[in-house]
């Protein structure tokens, strides 16, 4: 499953469903290290995972945080909550806010909190010049989230950051790449084909890759617990939809992915 230069750009390393675990998350970037994963995200969704995700970040240097509160938790937290994820977002190992955005799948009680944590996401992503990383969910088959998300994002000028395990349209995919956002695939992509009408659509260079683990294995894992180590898989999967090497679509991605995050980092 060895590749050359993959970028996995979300996962959540301190996530519970790891705990009980006796792998430590220094063995699954290990693990993810041999199979070809040069770069890690680690994402937060609350103010403990995203320390966390600071101080594993300063553990490895493959490892970057990205900090922030998910939007099913922003009707949890006070505004001294979002003023320690600003803190948090000024350490050297961040490399983006989130992760932020709508999730309307269960309920859509909590909207005006979401909305006000969103555009507090964004402007801590602005001010201090980070891209976003973003959760969108929508009520089935509704897509409400996305056009209040669009509007959002156009009319605060955001340019920068991921769509993070898309599983909108393509049409809805080329209108975030036209306010300048990369389209983010997880091991989804590898069972669901509405996802793979994205990637038939979109140039790679629109494109990057996530394990989102420990959630959405790629088959033949799905349903199981997911790592990095498994992102590979979901990069094949691609490169056989776009008929062009693995290698292609893991340094393409992994490139699209550095020229985001890393740009101002001193990495190989």
């Amino acid at each position: 499953m060895a590749m050359s230069g993959s970028y996995d750009v979300h996962c959540h390393l301190s996530d519970a469903k790891y705990l009980d675990l006796e792998m430590t998350s220094v063995e699954i970037i290990l693990e993810a290290k041999k199979s070809g994963v040069d770069y890690i995200n680690n994402v937060g969704t609350d103010v403990k995972s995203s320390k966390t995700a600071v101080i594993q970040a300063n553990l490895s240097p493959v490892v970057f945080a990205i900090v922030g509160i998910h939007p099913t938790n922003a009707h949890l937290f006070t505004v001294e909550a979002y003023e320690t994820i600003e803190e948090l977002a000024q350490s050297n190992e961040v490399v983006g806010i989130g992760e932020t955005g709508l999730d309307f799948s269960n309920t859509t009680k909590y909207e005006k909190q979401q909305l006000q944590a969103f555009e507090r996401h964004i402007d801590i992503a602005k001010k201090l010049n980070l891209p976003l990383m973003i959760h969108l969910k929508n009520e089935p088959g509704k897509t409400r989230v996305y056009e209040l998300a669009y509007n959002l994002l156009k009319e605060k000028n955001v340019k920068k950051g991921v769509i993070h395990s898309y599983e909108g349209t393509l049409e809805w995919a080329k209108k975030f790449i036209e306010l300048g956002f990369l389209i983010s695939v997880s091991g989804a992509v590898t069972y669901d084909s509405e996802i793979n009408d994205v990637i038939d659509g979109i140039s790679l260079n629109d494109l990057v890759v996530e394990s989102d683990a420990p959630y959405l294995a790629p088959a033949p894992y799905d349903g199981s617990l997911n790592y990095p180590k498994y992102l590979p898989l979901t990069i094949k999967h691609i490169a056989r939809m776009k008929n062009v090497s693995e290698l292609v679509v893991a340094q393409t991605t992994r490139n699209n992915a550095k020229n985001l995050f890393l740009k101002n980092k001193r990495v190989r």
